[in-house]
């Protein structure tokens, strides 16, 4: 399961890019599940129950980085807490559409893209790494 979520959360960031300059505000909702997604699968690959995520983080996703983070997630990128800390609080009652224009003007918005693609890659390289046993598959592919 933890690799679906990965996927989907590539997925939802992948469309995010594509949507920055025709329609921002689908760009801020899909980063937003990007960074949900990305971090369930982190705890997910930990052993974290898909039903525990959903009752104790649901869409929090500043829980949701905390808890990553205490099951020992600790690339996460440096911009990550501050915007998943502006993000959560709409995201939390799917309500992206109400954030206040200086919220939504305090923010790069190609940066915070940057910021969910190198999420995902971190949390790709921790899932890797666990799956083979702590070398990532990429250097067991270059020696191979």
């Amino acid at each position: 399961m933890a690799y679906t979520f990965r996927r989907n959360a590539a997925g939802f960031h992948e469309t995010a890019e594509a949507a920055q300059d025709r329609h921002p505000e689908v760009t801020r909702y899909f980063l937003a599940i990007a960074i949900e997604l990305a971090l369930k699968a982190y705890l997910l690959d930990r052993g974290i129950s898909d039903d525990w995520n959903r009752i104790h983080i649901r869409h929090d996703l500043t829980r949701a980085l905390k808890c990553a983070r205490r099951a020992g997630f600790s690339d996460a990128p440096e911009r990550l807490p501050a915007l998943a800390a502006l993000l959560s609080p709409y995201y939390e009652v799917h309500a992206i559409s109400a954030m206040a224009p200086d919220a939504v003007a305090s923010v790069s918005w190609p940066e915070a893209c940057d910021t969910v693609r190198d999420l995902i890659a971190a949390v790709s390289a921790a899932i890797d790494r666990e799956a083979s046993g702590g070398e990532s598959s990429l250097m067991n592919k270059e020696d191979g």
